[in-house]
């Protein structure tokens, strides 16, 4: 009997040994080749690193989109009181500095 592996059982006419201690099989045919399993931890990597760059370039449309919008906002404010200007005294006569 060797060092890792359990003795020799007979189950009707089919022998077989246990490895006590061995390494993973292969993932058969028809299934995942074992090289992407092997590149499965840095898939995994790039689709997380993939996400945060997703996720921080919405997050600049966003605000950017938000910016262009309160700009846009200022611009119809100011062009009101432009056009309001006219009914009204300035505030520098109404404090006595003209």
């Amino acid at each position: 009997m060797a060092r890792f592996e359990a003795a020799t059982s007979a189950i009707g006419d089919v022998a077989f040994k246990k490895a006590l201690f061995q390494s993973p099989l292969p993932v058969p045919d028809g299934s995942k080749s074992s090289t992407s399993t092997d590149m499965a931890p840095s898939l995994s990597l790039i689709h997380k690193v993939q996400l945060d760059q997703d996720t921080d370039t919405n997050k600049q449309n966003i605000r950017r989109d938000h910016q262009i919008q309160r700009l846009k906002e200022l611009r119809e404010i100011a062009t009101k009181l432009q056009e309001d200007d006219w009914q009204y005294e300035p505030a520098e006569t109404l404090i006595g500095l003209q």
